[in-house]
């Protein structure tokens, strides 16, 4: 049986696009997900789901299994703390689980799941895109590439993509009184030390175990050596009084969202990370969920029409508000971790607006684009008040043998 969909990657871009398609009248027997995996699978993730991504999780019908859930998190630096409280509470939860949760839902469906299966290319045509594979060629309507950072379906298709950074993570027990198991640690010191980006401290709900933490530090510029990123981790987590656990500090790719970055061509779409995640914070959960109901619509119009073009693909997503607030996030990540990140670290943490947003439990984590003129207006009374733009020159580094250029 021919199917017309082949989405490749099974993870929660994969399984929400399933989803998405579903709900608005795609058979289940049009569709196949490819992975080269096979499921359940360990995944290492930093764990936690925004306010946002927990409301998209139950419009798709899957109601979080174990873990923990929580409102509190803290953006920390050498230059004092700022709490983050949002609408409702985030999810913290072992990423192996979430993944097994919805690709059983939509297998469940109906959805045909093809596991251990290798993307080798793309084979375009007039009528249907060739999908070569390590079980040879099939031919689609559609393709698509849901397989995230190092997608192998965009690099195929010659689709431009955004940046690309890093990330070293591992699993630790203990800590000292500073931790608080209940509250999700965004620590920005990295940048003071010469790393583009921020480290975290976040509890892990292992199933199975429990006082169990995931420690590990981002480079959004992937500019920074994995070995340096390793010793960063080991030593915040020495500073902290964490005991690893996990045998190694493993790292894994991300692939930042921007204005730049292509998603389609005829007969192709991506979603999720192999779009983009967010440039600033790297969740990228949230916004898969997000991508996935665009494109679900935007892929079932061109289905209706007989069409194998989306015309405008890009440019409507970035009208949405998950669009507007990820390009917003792009904007920040150039600012903070590339023009001035000094400079912007000093703002962050003394601008009384971006604190009275953060605290209010009105707003949602990484998804401030529409206060954007009210902080720009409370930068210009403040440096126009002290009649001097905040400095960008350097911070003291907390760790200064990680600075470098």
């Amino acid at each position: 049986m021919r199917r017309r969909i082949a989405i490749v990657g099974g993870g929660p871009a994969g399984s929400s696009m399933a989803l998405e398609l579903l709900s608005v009248g795609v058979d289940a027997r049009d569709m196949v997900i490819l992975d080269r995996a096979h499921f359940p699978r360990p995944k290492l993730c930093g764990g936690a789901i925004t306010w946002r991504g927990t409301r998209a999780l139950e419009r798709l019908g899957i109601v979080p299994e174990h873990g923990l859930t929580t409102n509190c998190l803290e953006f920390r630096s050498s230059l004092g703390s700022i709490p983050v409280r949002e609408r409702g509470e985030q999810w913290v939860y072992d990423r192996g689980s979430l993944d097994h949760q919805l690709l059983t839902r939509v297998v469940d469906a109906g959805v045909e799941l093809r596991e251990g299966v290798t993307i080798r290319g793309l084979l375009p045509g007039v009528d249907s895109t060739g999908l070569e594979t390590s079980a040879g060629v099939e031919h689609f309507e559609w393709v698509v590439g849901a397989d995230g950072a190092s997608s192998r379906i965009r690099r195929a298709s010659g689709l431009r993509g955004g940046i690309k950074g890093r990330l070293v993570e591992a699993v630790y027990e203990g800590g000292d009184e500073s931790v608080d198991p209940n509250v999700l640690v965004f620590d920005f010191d990295p940048v003071l030390d010469g790393i583009p980006g921020y480290a975290w401290i976040f509890p892990y709900p292992k199933p199975g175990a429990s006082g169990l933490f995931k420690l590990g530090v981002m480079d959004g510029r992937g500019r920074v050596p994995g070995e340096v990123l390793r010793r960063y981790t080991a030593d915040l987590a020495e500073r902290h009084g964490f005991r690893q656990v996990s045998e190694k500090i493993a790292g894994w790719p991300e692939h930042y969202f921007g204005p730049r970055v292509q998603a389609s061509r005829e007969g192709l779409l991506l979603v999720g990370e192999a779009w983009g995640i967010d440039a600033l914070l790297g969740e990228g959960i949230a916004p898969c969920f997000a991508i996935s109901e665009y494109a679900a619509k935007r892929l079932k119009s061109a289905l209706d029409r007989g069409s194998r073009r989306v015309r405008g693909y890009e440019l409507g997503f970035f009208a949405t508000q998950e669009g507007r607030n990820l390009l917003y996030q792009h904007r920040l990540a150039n600012m903070f971790y590339d023009e001035a990140p000094h400079r912007w670290l000093r703002v962050l943490f003394s601008s009384p607006a971006l604190l009275r947003a953060a605290t209010s439990g009105d707003e949602a984590y990484g998804r401030l684009a529409h206060l954007a003129p009210r902080l720009g207006l409370d930068f210009v009374q403040r440096t126009l008040k002290q009649r001097r733009i905040p400095s960008a020159a350097p911070l003291r580094a907390p760790n200064p043998r990680y600075a470098f250029d």
